[in-house]
């Protein structure tokens, strides 16, 4: 099975332009390609981060929403 990556194009523009740049301000090409890597990286850490804290939040709310149906089935019960 072929992996999947998703890949937003505009932003490895967007880093690859600004690697650029610093390798025009800087003429060091590996500091600028170091840079891109660490954007790279950085990208994928804060989206991950992102993803894990809105899986987390739907958990809670699914839990929350299963303890209010089963506190309704049992009030429903009780009488």
């Amino acid at each position: 099975m072929k992996p999947k990556f998703r890949i937003d194009w505009k932003k490895a523009l967007v880093f690859l332009v600004v690697s650029a740049g610093l390798s025009v301000i800087t003429g060091s090409f590996t500091m600028s390609l170091g840079i891109l890597l660490l954007l790279f990286v950085a990208d994928y850490l804060l989206a991950d981060w992102a993803d894990t804290r809105k899986r987390k939040r739907e958990w809670r709310e699914f839990e929350e929403e299963l303890r209010r149906e089963r506190e309704a089935r049992e009030k429903k019960e009780r009488q």
